[in-house]
């Protein structure tokens, strides 16, 4: 099965090590995937969505002020069933699934927007119960972020509040198998007016190599997460117990997943140009369809 995986063209790289095997060998309870973004072809599921509403979009657009409403829920429920036709009948999603049930995993589909989903991987009811609390508790800080009245200081609050609630991110952190001390890096900076996760990370890595030091590999032991520090021991044991477990699985597979957590230092290293670089395309984007 191990060669299986690895000949596997429809998943990620770093899917198949970080999501996949990290649940399975259970070095982590839970572990998530955003789709269709971490599909091999992603883009082209993306581009697919947008030409099947582009009317509807084109119509919100040009609608009068006090009809936007009517067509906004219009168009939500179109990116929706366009979500449903598109992506779950891919044979991307298929493989993703049918990885998951030779692996003996379980999956919860979560919609983030409507042409965004999180798929969850778990072992047991117990982690399913506890995903379902953590869904509610976003829905509730989502609910009161919202009605705050500093939320129009950022636009990350307006995306994702609740990535201002403590509460939420212990939960979520612990769900996931992060070290402590990182999630508590994680809040503080998240709840520090001006601070930014990213951009913290992002120093801390460069700072390291200007003193002529590399990072701690291991202490990236996944995509997105942000060690509260390059050398953190804590998240540094969970990537070598990771390395050490595929190696002995198939000497390829440790390979593949020392080369994702290469990877992961890089993008850290690289967050706050990368997201310059998204916002400058949706800025892009949003003119042009402004001109059409």
């Amino acid at each position: 099965m191990s060669e299986e995986i690895l000949d596997e063209s429809l998943l990620l790289d770093h899917v198949k090590t970080e999501d996949y095997l990290t649940v399975a060998l259970d070095i982590r309870p839970c572990s998530f995937l955003t789709i269709p973004a971490e599909f091999q072809n992603g883009d082209e599921l993306g581009r697919q969505i947008d030409e099947l509403c582009a009317e509807d979009l084109q119509a919100v657009l040009n609608a009068a002020a006090d009809k936007k409403a009517v067509l906004i829920r219009s168009l939500k429920k179109k990116i929706r069933e366009s979500f449903n036709n598109v992506v779950y009948a891919s044979a991307t999603y298929k493989a993703h699934i049918n990885w998951a049930r030779k692996l003996f995993l379980q999956t919860y589909d979560v919609e983030v927007r409507p042409s965004i989903h999180e798929l969850y991987l778990f072992k047991g009811s117990k982690v399913k119960r506890d995903l379902r609390r953590l869904m509610k508790l976003r829905n509730v800080a989502r609910d009161r972020l919202r009605l705050s009245v500093d939320i129009s200081k950022s636009k990350t609050c307006l995306a994702f509040p609740e990535e201002f609630s403590s509460e939420y991110l212990v939960s979520v952190g612990k769900l996931l198998g992060y070290p402590s001390c990182c999630v508590e890096s994680y809040i503080r900076d998240r709840l520090r007016e001006g601070a930014s996760v990213e951009m913290r990370a992002s120093r801390q890595v460069e700072h390291l190599r200007k003193e002529g030091e590399e990072p701690d590999v291991y202490a990236y032991f996944a995509r997105n997460f942000f060690p509260c520090s390059p050398t953190c021991q804590g998240a540094s044991e969970i990537g070598r117990k990771t390395f050490d477990l595929l190696s002995g699985l198939n000497t390829k597979l440790g390979n593949l997943y020392l080369e994702c957590m290469r990877n992961s230092i890089e993008l850290v290293k690289e967050y706050p140009e990368l997201t310059r670089q998204y916002r400058e395309k949706l800025t892009k984007k949003a003119q042009k369809l402004a001109r059409t």
